[in-house]
């Protein structure tokens, strides 16, 4: 998603909005698009003039992330286009209302701001391989937004490259109460078991993904290391495979 996200804001910056379009719809499997990449999408199908499918992606956009400013206001400006004054009116109401400082102390949209900084200098960290920084930088941002599904996970993966297998089965825990049925979020929170060897809870947790996402090829990976494991130990114990 990052890539595409990346992509996406050249073509954007460039005034590619056909190309901007292409790339997010694409990146848009079984409705994986964050609130970020949603906004630029609502904005992208605004400037070729599909102005009512630029509601709906803004529409998505807040549903995951109510508190999204720069939606709001692009979602008045684009009913305001549309005729509906009302609901033009509306949106920026609950904008200026959440220019007032939450639970974090920040107006709401400063707070996303920071907590997507935070994000991406533990993007930069964990590139570098500086794992403990970036975990640092990505509870900094969940400490301002802790309902960022996108930042839980990227806390759940570093550390389960840090080796904290617990922390990270937490973390991707809550990365999928709030996106429930995320499928890159299943298949690390069932690697986070079956390192911890929770084999029944990474075999479960694979089949929900498997359920969900029957053409994804990774799983037939997943599966087979549960298998070898599962021989292994039956070896070791004498008991016969299946039993």
């Amino acid at each position: 998603m990052t890539d595409a996200m990346t992509v996406a804001r050249e073509r954007f910056a460039v005034r590619d909005y056909h190309g901007t379009v292409l790339v997010l719809a694409s990146a848009d499997q079984d409705g994986a698009l964050y609130p970020d990449a949603l906004n630029l999408l609502g904005l992208a199908l605004a400037m070729i003039g599909r102005t009512r499918d630029a509601v709906a992606a803004l529409d998505r956009a807040l549903a995951a992330n109510p508190r999204y400013i720069e939606a709001l206001l692009n979602r008045a400006v684009i009913l305001q286009q549309l005729g509906d004054d009302a609901g033009a009116q509306e949106s920026l109401r609950v904008a200026e209302a959440l220019g007032q400082p939450d639970e974090s102390g920040f107006p709401a949209v400063v707070a996303n701001r920071l907590a997507n900084s935070h994000a991406q200098l533990g993007d930069e960290y964990r590139a570098a391989g500086a794992l403990g920084r970036a975990i640092e930088q990505y509870r900094s941002a969940l400490a301002l937004r802790p309902g960022f599904a996108d930042i839980q996970f990227k806390l759940g993966r570093v550390l389960l490259e840090e080796g904290d297998y617990p922390a990270a089965d937490a973390a991707l825990g809550e990365a999928l109460r709030l996106h429930p049925g995320w499928l890159d979020g299943m298949l690390l929170r069932g690697m986070a078991m079956y390192l911890q060897n929770d084999l029944e809870g990474a075999a479960r947790l694979w089949d929900e993904a498997g359920a969900l996402h029957p053409e994804e090829a990774r799983l037939e990976v997943y599966r087979s290391m549960l298998a070898r494991r599962r021989s292994g130990a039956s070896r070791t114990t004498g008991v016969e495979p299946g039993i």
